[in-house]
């Protein structure tokens, strides 16, 4: 083969009449694209030609191709000039001054053509041209002026790019050449190659709005070094630079000429070596990511979309007022989401991606996200710069996406981490005892776990990112959800499920109602060991989807008020608020007491509040900026659902129903001396909580299980068995977190571990802990003295006889259990700790949480001898409610004491 010959059948011509001929094409194709443009409504004019016009579609494509093929080859014909020396024979500076003016009218004609597309990125590129152009000493605004317009007006940008631009270009080439017609070969070549090219592949249109901007391809090494630069005005410098070397060139000896161009070469290779690292590299808000992870924008540079010359539409049919996309064209009547939402003002492709530039429908639903708000695509779908990008960001180091405390408390008592403060990730779980544990019993509850179909989510289908609880199907959004999956869509009305903040209860049991159950708490259920063929139809009994049985209790005074879990939980608490807390009480900023005061609330105004969460929040819920709101004491979050009035008084309104609550002030007899200064609101206020004694954990290798992580079936599983479930007042105990606060808690583990079923010669172990217990199962009336005072439960020797016997002059406390002692470290079953005798560490799943020691117990019960003969409504309660030393000090002589005296 003739390598000569084959490389003169490639290279048919050279690269400056190739570059003349795209000229040609490219002026012609904008002439006819001048016709249906309209400059004052840009993208909605070119979008129409997407949608309505095949000839418009390939008129577009043939005019930015012929650029594209102008400006590459314009810059390998000055490669060939300057690599051959062809500079040294020009001879009429005015022409070589034209060559090199018209160099930066090209540049100009290409970001121009870029900006006119009124998209996003054009939007963007036109703000940075309009402020390198600016910047320029002295003539920087009449620039500006001229060349960009002002930001409201581009037809002084259009009549520059289709006008002076052009005209500059043709007089540059005659000036070069003598001529403005290619040969008629090069033409023919060029015409074929271009159509071919206008035919298959569709050129770039963006968005009207977007986060992830990028200019065109020639242009984002700019933007980058703009990105480093701490001044436009170097950018410039250097732009101009180029063409001035250029100029001066053919006044150099031949030794400086070629080191000019050496240094010339040197940086344009590093121009296109940047242009290609950003382009692969660069995310959105100009993280770099890896290949795989980047976003480069939402306009791709290279779309496979051959034009239909037969798919003529009519562009009357489309939907008035709505979004411009191709989706709408097919679900343009779609119902059921809320304002926010609405398809009119947000469209689909904001959520759903794909393709919203083709009326096909195979090539529209390409790459279409077909449940958005997954962890997976939220920074694409929920969480752009325009929807909520402050929200995604914290949702991913939120305690419900990352199961931190859980999968931390689980590794400890496996023994595989010395500390109950240890970071974690439930998407980091391997294989050992502990992970296998999480993977089998734990790890569905997270919302990185992905929502996989469309449709209602099911009891035990956890996570799903945003849809977790801000997506709600109801019968109509379901029935329609069917046929849209049965292809026969088209014969029924499109309701589309809703999104919005109104989340119920129901989104929260999913998950909340396991562990500390605070979600069935809160509605007064109470788990029982029983079977579901054991329970009677009735209406103290309810059997969960995942068959377990619930007794009703008694339910939280908030919840018979009407009220839902987000009415105290704000967005900071549930979504997260960007920290990685460890544990669920480090990210809860709510308390009683900002609701409840002793003293005059902390409140701003909605309308002052610097997040715009916050507000986006209050704008959804149409509440008043002039309303004084609630700031939490904790992490100073604002509670948007109450109003302070001008009467000092808190009024809450809940959010689901919109019924205003009065929220009272703290009974005089929370703060009523020092004897109870200790004491935790929820010490007090809990009615009961859910307490499981005897918990046995084993590998069964041969029971069939699942890992709620990879959600494959697996050949063994972790299973857990306990003994009995209660629902009882908690047992109180001292954080040492909060100045020793009287905190309440149940049994986090009493239980029995089976390494040995697991792995060979590691044995069993036994683990006594007890876990903060935040009940949420309040009730208006606090216990009695008496309850915690005379109770054993309450202090934390479990269930049994707790007496005080007097014989003679002589008090002692005297405690019997009801539960068999545990050979294991010799205290009863439900135990926390020994009668008067200290417990031995590690106490709890924290390391701040503690049982009573030896001296808060005596001092317990010191109190409790007094009431075993005193009412606690007589005057004597009441006095030692006020200052229990000086009472203790009044009491009659045949008061008798314990014989163990108070310390």
């Amino acid at each position: 083969m003739d390598l000569r010959k084959l490389k003169q059948v490639i290279q048919f011509d050279t690269a400056g009449w190739i570059a003349m001929s795209s000229l040609l094409m490219c002026s012609i194709s904008g002439i006819l694209l001048a016709i249906p443009y309209d400059v004052a409504h840009a993208w909605q004019s070119v979008f129409g030609m997407l949608m309505f016009s095949p000839a418009g579609i390939f008129t577009r494509n043939l005019h930015y191709w012929s650029a594209q093929l102008l400006f590459v080859f314009t810059l390998l014909h000055i490669y060939d000039h300057l690599s051959k020396s062809t500079e040294a024979n020009i001879k009429n500076r005015r022409t070589w001054m034209i060559l090199c003016l018209a160099l930066m009218f090209l540049g100009y004609e290409m970001i121009s053509g870029f900006m006119l597309k009124g998209d996003a990125a054009g939007l963007q590129a036109r703000r940075i041209v309009a402020s390198l152009l600016e910047s320029v000493p002295f003539f920087g605004k009449m620039l500006r002026s001229a060349l960009a317009g002002s930001e409201d007006q581009w037809l002084i940008v259009y009549v520059q790019h289709i006008a002076t631009g052009t005209i500059i270009l043709f007089i540059a080439i005659y000036e070069h050449l003598k001529t403005i017609w290619p040969r008629l070969k090069t033409l023919a070549v060029v015409m074929l190659a271009l159509f071919l090219l206008s035919w298959l592949f569709r050129a770039p249109f963006g968005l009207e709005e977007s986060n992830h901007l990028k200019g065109p391809w020639f242009f984002v090494g700019v933007q980058e070094m703009l990105h480093w630069s701490s001044h436009p005005g170097y950018i410039v410098l250097l732009l101009l630079i180029w063409p001035l070397v250029l100029f001066v060139l053919p006044e150099f000896s031949s030794g400086k000429r070629n080191m000019a161009k050496k240094v010339i070469l040197g940086f344009s290779v590093l121009y296109l070596l940047m242009t290609l690292a950003v382009f692969l590299f660069r995310g959105g808000n100009w993280e770099w990511k890896s290949v795989a992870a980047g976003i480069p924008s939402d306009e791709q540079l290279l779309v496979f979309d051959p034009v239909n010359f037969d798919n003529v539409k009519n562009g009357d049919s489309w939907p008035k007022n709505h979004k411009s996309e191709s989706c709408l064209l097919c679900h343009g009547k779609m119902k059921g989401l809320s304002l926010s939402h609405n398809p009119e003002s947000t469209g689909c492709f904001a959520c759903h991606l794909g393709d919203p530039f083709s009326a096909d429908k195979q090539k529209s639903h390409k790459n279409m996200v077909r449940v958005p708000g997954n962890f997976s695509n939220a920074g694409q779908t929920c969480g752009t710069q325009n929807c909520h990008p402050e929200i995604a960001g914290k949702m991913m180091n939120s305690l419900m996406s990352t199961q931190n405390g859980i999968v931390g408390v689980d590794k400890f008592v496996f023994g595989e981490t010395n500390s109950l403060n240890d970071t974690f990730h439930v998407k980091g779980l391997q294989y050992t005892a502990a992970d296998t544990h999480l993977r089998n019993l734990c790890a569905g509850c997270h919302l990185g776990n992905e929502k996989m179909v469309t449709g209602n989510a099911a009891w035990l289908e956890r996570g799903g990112g945003c849809n977790a609880c801000h997506l709600h199907y109801d019968s109509k959004a379901e029935a329609s959800m069917k046929f849209m999956q049965s292809g026969s869509i088209s014969e029924q009305e499109e309701v589309h499920p809703t999104i919005d903040i109104q989340v119920t209860n129901d989104r929260c049991k999913s998950c909340h109602s396991r562990s500390g159950r605070i979600s069935l708490n809160y509605e007064g259920w109470s788990e029982t060991e029983l079977k579901t063929s054991q329970s009677k139809t009735s209406d103290s009994l309810m059997v969960l989807p995942d068959e377990r049985v619930l007794r009703f209790v008694q339910s939280d005074i908030h919840h018979q008020k009407g009220m839902a879990c987000i009415d105290c939980h704000n967005s900071f608490e549930i979504m997260g608020d960007g920290k990685l807390h460890i544990h669920k009480e480090d990210a809860v900023t709510v308390q009683c007491l900002d609701c409840h005061p002793t003293r005059k609330p902390t409140s701003a105004l909605i309308g002052s509040l610097p997040d715009r969460e916050s507000q986006m929040i209050a704008w959804l819920r149409n509440y008043d900026p002039k309303n004084r709101v609630i700031v939490t004491a904790a992490g100073s979050q604002p509670l948007l659902n109450t109003q302070v009035d001008s009467l000092g008084r808190i009024l809450l309104t809940d959010k689901l129903n919109n019924k205003l609550h009065l929220s009272k002030p703290a009974s005089p007899l929370c703060s009523k001396g020092d004897s109870h200064k200790r004491l935790s609101c929820e010490a007090c206020h809990t009615s009961w909580v859910p307490q499981c004694i005897g918990c046995h954990n084993s590998f069964e290798k041969e029971t069939p299980g699942f890992d709620l992580l990879e959600r494959t079936k697996t050949k063994g599983t972790w299973v857990e068995y306990a003994a009995k479930s209660l629902a009882e007042p908690p047992v109180l105990g001292v954080s040492d977190k909060d100045e020793s606060r009287i905190v309440t808690t149940m049994p986090g583990m009493i239980m029995t571990i089976d390494h040995e079923s697991f792995e060979k010669k590691n044995g069993k172990s036994f683990h006594r802990l007890y876990a903060p217990a935040s009940g949420h199962t309040t009730q208006r009336e606090g216990r009695s003295c008496k309850s915690c005072h005379n109770n054993p439960l309450a202090i934390g020797y479990g269930r049994g006889e707790l007496h005080y016997d007097i014989s003679g002059n002589t008090g002692k406390w005297r405690f019997k259990p009801w539960f068999e002692l545990s050979k294991e470290d010799g205290l009863p079953e439900d135990a926390w700790t020994g009668f008067l005798s200290e417990a031995i560490p590690p106490y709890a799943t924290r390391d701040y949480l503690r049982p009573f020691n030896v001296k808060e117990q005596k001092n317990i019960l010191l109190a409790g001898s007094c009431l075993s003969c005193h009412d606690e409504k007589s005057k004597v309660a009441e006095s030692m409610l006020s200052d229990f030393d000086k009472t203790l000090k009044n009491r009659n002589p045949h008061c008798i004491l314990p014989s163990n005296n108070r310390e």
